[in-house]
């Protein structure tokens, strides 16, 4: 059991040990000269580890270093529960040595929310750090050289943009030189105590912005309807009078009511938060009055949100009634720039009027109307946005898309149409590509000779404006991607096809004039032999559309021998392009040797076209030719049987065992010119060489003429003057030696048994 405990311990330490080596050290950072840091109850510091700082009370407290030049430096602490665990078990504490904290006078510092800086005062501001945090942004900056006067020192500090214009918000934080930042950092103060987040916030006794609302803001008298004055810092305005017309914060909005009465212009009274004032030049205001000019003529952009980074760009405003009479006199102007009037249109009592504005940027556009007198009549702004990516995309015949823009055939075009209020509609560039539009699609096509790469240009419109100015351009928007332009080829089917009225374009002809036979693909064709050099594949180039661009073709011709043997000289395999002309091409057969020779025509695509091929049709055509007609075969044969029996009288029946002669064989052919197995036969014979004899002792070596039937199977060389096969005979004999000279015995006679066949010559019929 003792045993037992001491592992569990030994494991326990091993395991506090890794889990204390693991975790994240601790920060702790105090300022130089300060009184001892207590490490707390069960921990020690480990001698030789603390650097500059000084280990006190027996390893229980550490001092901060009192040196100018510690400022800033970190130092790693060993600490452990005892002096003896140093080696094993010790932990980090990151010491950092701070300069001595600045006294900030908070009251008489000046935050300048606009310029993104604070002006500090107080006194040991030298290397003060500022923290500020707005949203996920954050960031800080240092007094590097204060300024002194006789109320004490003061430094400007940059902070962020976007800080909210209100003196209470815990945006900003203040350190002295050297801090360091973050939520594991512990922050000491001279007598040692730990300081709290909230004793580091900065207030600025005073919030100094630039403006309160856009400098070009104007107010439209439009029938009596609340009109909205844009507030740049809302957070600063609690409040708002605007005399004989109703005024209320509302957000970041000011909602005006019941000017209609006013003529010029708007006094607006504005009440600020505390401590929050309006610079003046050198002066500051706490109770800022803005003058909003009230503009005679209600106006709006009524073709949507502007482009944004596109040349070239319009608007449409809409002038209401009250002003639509005086819109060709007026002058129109943005950010500073005179716009040109590109024309009005009348519609409902109101005018619309076409403005060229350029090209955009900013995230809005104010369009400002004037008389020649230089007074302002009417306002209207409108939000931008990015230029909206057509998405487009190429597609032959409806199939899958093309990367390339062809020219010799249109491209179903699909794109993104709508985008909001507004759609882009596709726009032909001249000597490049034509655009045709359809009832159920648009097509684009490049014209002939066309070449290089181009960018498909869409213009963007707004088809509820009235009258022209629903087809009139706003914007032109160019496809970011680049496409090629050349030809297209599209396989296509090369033999007839099924239920299509179509010619071919690849055929097999034979013959000519009266004896033209056009042979069918997929099925074997016999043709005579005396045709052998009248066969052609014909490409019909005329029967191309210029639609269909180049065929790459492979034409493939093999010959081969009645026993299938292959004729390697007439062996043809030879790519072919086929472009649309006046006339066809023509490949000759050749190579034709021997009578039912078989010929294999393939014409197929090669794939190597710019596009696939439609996948509506086969992609090749073949054709199979035998060279030959007959039905029957009737040739000359030697025969060598050996083995063979002759059935005769008894005094001349025996074993033939070597024999020789020379037969004419009748059989049929089959489809492919190979000979039957069964034969009729007849011819002469000199049987029994060896002079065999019979029982009796006579000899059975006799010339006989012999008929009857024969079992053939070639073995070598079918059907061709060397033929060789294995035979079973079965003849009736006429011995003509005996019949001559009268010898006895009879001279008819069976004979029955194997041979072999050497030779085929003879003719078909």
């Amino acid at each position: 059991m003792q045993m037992r405990a001491l592992v569990l311990a030994a494991l326990l330490t091993v395991a506090l040990a890794f889990l204390s080596s693991s975790a994240g050290a601790e920060t702790w950072q105090a300022p130089l000269g300060g009184k001892a840091l207590t490490l707390g109850e069960g921990r020690v510091a480990c001698p030789g580890t603390a650097g500059d700082w000084t280990i006190e009370q027996d390893g229980h407290a550490v001092r901060p270093p009192t040196r100018e030049d510690a400022v800033g430096k970190a130092m790693e602490l060993k600490v452990a529960t005892n002096a003896g665990s140093c080696g094993a078990t010790a932990t980090s504490i990151i010491l950092v040595a701070t300069g001595r904290w600045p006294a900030i006078d908070a009251a008489a510092t000046t935050l300048f929310v606009d310029e993104a800086r604070i002006e500090l005062h107080g006194r040991g501001l030298r290397g003060a750090v500022v923290r500020w945090q707005n949203g996920q942004r954050s960031g800080d900056d240092r007094c590097v050289v204060p300024q002194t006067d006789a109320t004490g020192e003061r430094c400007a500090v940059a902070v962020g943009r976007g800080l909210p214009a209100d003196a209470t918000a815990p945006d900003l934080t203040w350190m002295p030189a050297g801090s360091r930042g973050g939520p594991d950092v512990v922050t000491f103060d001279a007598s040692g105590r730990r300081v709290a987040a909230d004793e580091t916030l900065l207030r600025p006794g005073r919030v100094v912005v630039a403006s309160l609302v856009p400098r070009d803001v104007s107010i439209d008298l439009a029938g009596g309807t609340a009109s909205r004055i844009p507030l740049v810092h809302p957070e600063a305005v609690v409040g708002a009078d605007c005399g004989a017309a109703s005024c209320d914060v509302s957000g970041d909005v000011i909602v005006v009511g019941g000017v209609s009465s006013v003529s010029s212009g708007l006094s607006v009274h504005l009440r600020l938060a505390p401590r929050v004032v309006v610079q003046r030049g050198d002066a500051f205001d706490a109770s800022p009055v803005v003058e909003v000019p009230v503009l005679p003529c209600a106006m709006s952009v009524v073709s949507g949100d502007a482009l944004r980074g596109v040349d070239a760009s319009r608007l449409v405003v809409r002038v209401d009634a009250r002003c639509a009479g005086e819109v060709r006199t007026l002058r129109w102007f943005s950010a500073g720039r005179a716009l040109d009037n590109l024309g009005s249109v009348d519609a409902g009592g109101a005018a619309y009027v076409l403005l060229g504005v350029g090209r955009v940027e900013g995230d809005e556009v104010v369009v400002t109307a004037g008389r020649g007198d230089g007074s302002v009549v009417g306002q209207a702004r409108v939000r931008t946005r990015p230029v909206p990516p057509p998405h487009a995309t190429l597609a032959l015949d409806g199939d899958e898309t093309i990367d390339f823009v062809p020219t010799n055939r249109a491209a179903i075009m699909r794109w993104a149409k709508a985008q909001g209020s507004g759609e882009l509609v596709p726009l032909p560039l001249e000597g490049i590509y034509d655009v045709t539009v359809g009832e159920s699609s648009t097509e684009v096509q490049g014209q002939p000779g066309a070449g290089g790469f181009v960018a498909l240009r869409f213009a963007w419109r707004v088809p509820t404006l009235p009258g022209t100015f629903a087809t009139t351009d706003l914007a032109i928007v160019t496809d970011p991607v680049e496409r090629p332009m050349h030809e297209a080829s599209v396989e296509v089917p090369l033999g007839a096809t099924k239920g299509s009225s179509a010619p071919p374009i690849v055929e097999l002809l034979c013959g000519s004039g009266a004896t033209l036979q056009r042979v069918g693909p997929g099925v074997e064709a016999h043709i005579r032999f005396d045709q052998r050099d009248a066969c052609r594949v014909v490409l019909h180039r005329e029967r191309l559309a210029l639609g269909d661009g180049a065929q790459h073709l492979q034409l493939d011709i093999d010959v081969t021998r009645v026993d299938g043997q292959a004729r390697p000289e007439a062996h043809i395999s030879q790519p072919v392009v086929l472009r649309t002309d006046d006339a066809p091409r023509e490949a000759w057969i050749k190579g034709v040797l021997e009578q039912f020779d078989r010929v294999t025509v393939r014409v197929s695509h090669t794939g190597d076209s710019p596009t696939t091929d439609r996948g509506k049709e086969e992609p090749s055509v073949q054709w199979a030719l035998v060279f030959g007609t007959g039905h029957f075969r009737l040739y000359g044969t030697t025969a060598i049987p050996t083995g063979m029996y002759r059935f005769s009288d008894r005094a001349d029946s025996g074993i033939l065992s070597l024999s020789l002669g020379g037969l004419m064989r009748a059989t049929w052919l089959d489809s492919g010119g190979h000979e039957g197995f069964v034969a009729l036969e007849a011819g002469v014979m000199l049987l029994g060489l060896p002079d065999d004899q019979s029982v009796s002792g006579a000899s059975l070596t006799q010339v006989s003429t012999v008929a009857g039937l024969a079992l053939s199977v070639p073995i070598a060389n079918r059907s061709l003057a060397t033929e060789t096969s294995i035979n079973l005979h079965a003849w009736f004999e006429y011995e003509v030696s005996r019949g001559v000279s009268g010898q006895t015995g009879s001279p008819f006679g069976f004979v029955f048994g194997p041979s072999i066949s050497i030779g085929n010559v003879g003719t078909n019929l």
